[in-house]
């Protein structure tokens, strides 16, 4: 599958995008002016709030600011335990048109999205670092409470790009997070995408974000179901792999959609591919049963 469109424009696949675990995982703040970082002190009192214990390790003015949070501890090979760390960048600035127009045509969630990206001129990274040999959902609870955490020291944020999962959302959107505790990492870290497949009546759906962390995403590829439906299903099965650590084996089957709800009594069977839309990566490809498009390995 080479092509797929939205938003009545045609998009074509680059074969060579890849999806890969994320040894350090970005995430971009926006601004429409250039603002000052606080000193490294005044960013560890509110991580001390959030998490206990940290450090700082790095606090260079016009450059980066990385602390030290004790309550994540990474093993390594010698039995050592080492704080994972979280970093910060001073501004820099943000060129929207990184943000290509396949990417741009999934940005569902986020209104004005485009005014955003035209208005929005710098930008603050935040990432984790020596975090990668966390387990995921340590991992994810440390870098949802430093994104969390940063907003309040920025009330001038506008919006935030997580490259990953190409999810932009609002500041007031990541504050106002719906997700319980535990999944609250899925609310910026995956998206949820729909394509059209062109010169066909086939559609896809896919998760994005997952593969950032270690785990398969999903994906769909099917004809005649309501998508909004099924993008529903792919909210509700990537939590479940998220919490599960993914734990559906190849042939087994999940409950299928029944018009705009799940039902158990309807089976869809579940199995690990390659992605049919890029970055390739591996998915839980799930066949929808007589509305399946394609076919599967």
């Amino acid at each position: 599958m080479s092509t797929a469109e939205n938003k009545n424009e045609v998009f074509k696949q680059d074969l060579d995008t890849k999806g890969e675990f994320q040894r350090i995982f970005q995430i971009h703040l926006l601004f429409k002016e250039r603002g000052t970082r606080p000193q490294g002190k005044v960013i560890q009192e509110t991580l001390n709030a959030r998490f206990g214990k940290t450090d700082i390790v790095a606090d260079v003015k016009d450059s980066l600011s990385t602390f030290a949070v004790w309550k994540f501890l990474v093993e390594y090979k010698d039995d050592q335990k080492v704080p994972a760390q979280v970093l910060m960048s001073d501004f820099e600035n943000f060129d929207a048109n990184a943000i290509d127009q396949m990417q741009r045509s999934q940005l569902w969630d986020c209104p004005n999205n485009e005014e955003i990206l035209a208005t929005c001129k710098y930008k603050l990274m935040l990432s984790d670092f020596l975090a990668s040999g966390l387990e995921y959902k340590e991992r994810c609870e440390l870098l949802t409470g430093w994104l969390e955490t940063t907003l309040e020291l920025f009330p001038d944020c506008i919006a935030v790009w997580v490259p990953s999962s190409g999810k932009l959302l609002t500041r007031e959107q990541v504050l106002d997070n719906p997700w319980n505790e535990e999944c609250r990492f899925l609310h910026f870290g995956i998206n949820v995408r729909f394509f059209n497949i062109q010169g066909t009546n086939d559609m896809l759906v896919d998760s994005l974000g997952l593969y950032a962390i270690g785990l398969p995403d999903v994906q769909y590829h099917f004809h005649e179901l309501d998508p909004n439906a099924v993008v529903d299903h792919a909210y509700n099965v990537a939590a479940y792999i998220f919490t599960q650590d993914d734990p559906i084996q190849d042939d087994e089957t999940i409950a299928g959609l029944n018009g705009q709800k799940m039902d158990a009594e309807i089976r869809w069977k579940c199995q690990h591919e390659s992605a049919l839309i890029q970055p390739e990566r591996e998915v839980m490809d799930i066949c929808p049963g007589e509305y399946a498009s394609g076919g599967r390995e």
